[in-house]
C-alpha cells in the first residue's frame, strides 16, 4: 500500500523489460533526480502525514479534524484543474522550484507552531492547508516531468522501480514516524524541512533547463484570457472527451479507494472489532493488527516485485491485468470484514500481489494514452482521480456507521469489481486500437 506510498538498495534493483535488462544507470538525469528526490520526500511525508489527523484531534477534537481534512480534499479538486492549466502555459522548472520552496517554508512554520496555544494551532492549520494545496499543485507537474523524460525503452521499467521505491519509502517513513511522533513532533517537521530544501537545491542543479519551455500550442491566446475560468475549462475539453482515459481514471480511483480504505475504514474497524490475541508472547490488538497488515504489504512488495515482474512480462497484458484485478478485489473486499489473524494476513498477501501486477500496467498505459501536448491537463485529471479515491475512502467510514462489517465487505466487493471492470475495458480498448 502506497500507502500512499513509501515508498514504494536503489542502484541494486534490476528489472526486465520485454527484451532486455535495464538498470538505473541507463535512466536519464531527469528520471534519476525524480526517483531519488521522491524517495526521500516520500519517506518524510509518510512519517508525519498519517499523524496530522491524530494531532488535530488531540489539539482540538475529532469533529474539527474530520471537517478540516475533508475540506482540504474538496479544495484540491479545483486546485488540480488550475494546476494542469498552468503547467501548459508557464515554465515547468520555475513552477517546480516555486512549489518546492513554498512546501519547505510551510514545514518550518508547522515545526515552530507545534503547541497547545490557540494561536499556534491556527497557524499550524493555515500552514498545513497551504502545504496540502501546494502538494496538489505540484503533483501534476511532477507527473508531466516524468512523462517528458520517459522513452519507450524505459517506460515499463520506470513505473516498476518507482512502485518498488515507494513501498521502501513507506516502510522507512512509518518507522520514523512511529518513533518520533510522540515526543519529537517539532524535530520531525524540521527534518522534513531539511529534506525538502535539499531536494530544492537538487532540482536547481540537476533538473534540465529544457523543461523550462512553455508549450507553444497556446501562444495565440491573449495573456489576460489564459487564466479565466472559461479558458481553464476549455483546456480540459480534450481530456474529458477521451472516454478511454476517463474509464481508466475511474477504474484507478475506485481501486485506489480500496487501498486507501485500509488506513480509514479498515483500521477503524479493526480497532473496534478485532479480538486481542497473544502471538509469540506479543499482545496483538486491532491497532497492532493494522500495523502488521501494513508491514506484510511492504515486505511482500520489497521481496517479490522482481520475481512477479519477470512472470508478468511473459504474459499477455490483458491476461495479467485481469489476474491482478481479481486478486486485488478478492483481497481488499475480504480485509473489509474479516477479524481472523491468519485470514487477514493471507488476504493482505493476495491483495498486495494483485496490486503489484495491475499497478505498473495501469501506469504504463496511462502514460501511453496521454498526448504529449496535453500532459498537464491529463495529469491534473489523474490527480482529480486520486482526490476522488480519498473521498470514497473517507465515505467508507461514514457508511460503516450504518452497515455491518459483512455488508461493507459486499459493498467493497461490488465497488472494486466495477472499478476493475472500468480499468480492464479502458486498457483493452486502448491496446486493441493501437494494435490495429
Amino acid at each position: 500500500m502506497r500507502l500512499i506510498t513509501f515508498f514504494k538498495g536503489l542502484k541494486s534493483i534490476i528489472c526486465f523489460n520485454r527484451e532486455r535488462r535495464m538498470n538505473v544507470k541507463q535512466l536519464s538525469t531527469t528520471l534519476k533526480v525524480r526517483l531519488i528526490c521522491d524517495f526521500f520526500q516520500n519517506i518524510i511525508v509518510t512519517a508525519f502525514l498519517p499523524f496530522i489527523a491524530l494531532y488535530l484531534t488531540d489539539m482540538v477534537n475529532q469533529h474539527f479534524s474530520g471537517l478540516f481534512l475533508f475540506g482540504l480534499v474538496m479544495i484540491n479538486f479545483p486546485i488540480s484543474l488550475i494546476s494542469g492549466h498552468i503547467i501548459e502555459r508557464l515554465p515547468k522548472k520555475t513552477l517546480t522550484l516555486s512549489y518546492q520552496f513554498i512546501l519547505s517554508l510551510m514545514l518550518v512554520i508547522m515545526a515552530i507552531s507545534i503547541s497547545q496555544h490557540t494561536f499556534k494551532i491556527i497557524l499550524f492549520c493555515i500552514a498545513y492547508a497551504i502545504f496540502s494545496i501546494t502538494i496538489g499543485m505540484q503533483q501534476p507537474i511532477m507527473d508531466t516531468i516524468i512523462m517528458d523524460a520517459i522513452t519507450p525503452e524505459v517506460e515499463q521499467y520506470i513505473y516498476k522501480i518507482s512502485y518498488w521505491l515507494t513501498n521502501i519509502a513507506v516502510a522507512f517513513g512509518a518507522l520514523i514516524g512511529g518513533l518520533m511522533y510522540g515526543a519529537h513532533k517539532s524535530m520531525l517537521f524540521f527534518i522534513a524541512f531539511v529534506i525538502y530544501i535539499m531536494v530544492f537545491i537538487a532540482l536547481i542543479v540537476w533538473l534540465p533547463k529544457d523543461l523550462n519551455i512553455v508549450t507553444q500550442s497556446h501562444t495565440h491566446h491573449a495573456n489576460e484570457k489564459q487564466f479565466s475560468m472559461g479558458q481553464i475549462l476549455k483546456s480540459y475539453k480534450p481530456a474529458f472527451k477521451d472516454t478511454t482515459y476517463l474509464l481508466l481514471i475511474i477504474g484507478f480511483s475506485i481501486l485506489t479507494m480500496g487501498e486507501l480504505s485500509a488506513s480509514s475504514y479498515i483500521s477503524v474497524r479493526l480497532k473496534q472489532e478485532f479480538d486481542p490475541m497473544i502471538l509469540f508472547s506479543l499482545h496483538i490488538n486491532g491497532v497492532k493488527m493494522y500495523s502488521l497488515l501494513l508491514m506484510t504489504n511492504t515486505i511482500i512488495v520489497i521481496i517479490f516485485t522482481y520475481f512477479i515482474s519477470k512472470i508478468v512480462m511473459r504474459m499477455n497484458v490483458k491476461t495479467a491485468l485481469l489476474i491482478g484485478i481479481i486478486f486485488y478485489v478478492i483481497g481488499y473486499s475480504n480485509l473489509t470484514y474479516l477479524n481472523d489473524f491468519t485470514l487477514l494476513i493471507i488476504f493482505m498477501i493476495i491483495a498486495t500481489i494483485g496490486e503489484m501486477v495491475y499497478s505498473p500496467i495501469l501506469e504504463e498505459n496511462r502514460f501511453k494514452m496521454v498526448p504529449s501536448h496535453k500532459r498537464g491537463t491529463y495529469s491534473a485529471v489523474h490527480a482529480l482521480g486520486f482526490n476522488l479515491a480519498e473521498l470514497l475512502a473517507r465515505f467508507g467510514i461514514i457508511l460503516g456507521v450504518f452497515l455491518t462489517s459483512m455488508e461493507m465487505g459486499i459493498y467493497m466487493f461490488v465497488l472494486l469489481l466495477l472499478g476493475g471492470m472500468s480499468l480492464y475495458i479502458a486498457v483493452s480498448r486502448f491496446n486493441n486500437t493501437n494494435s490495429q
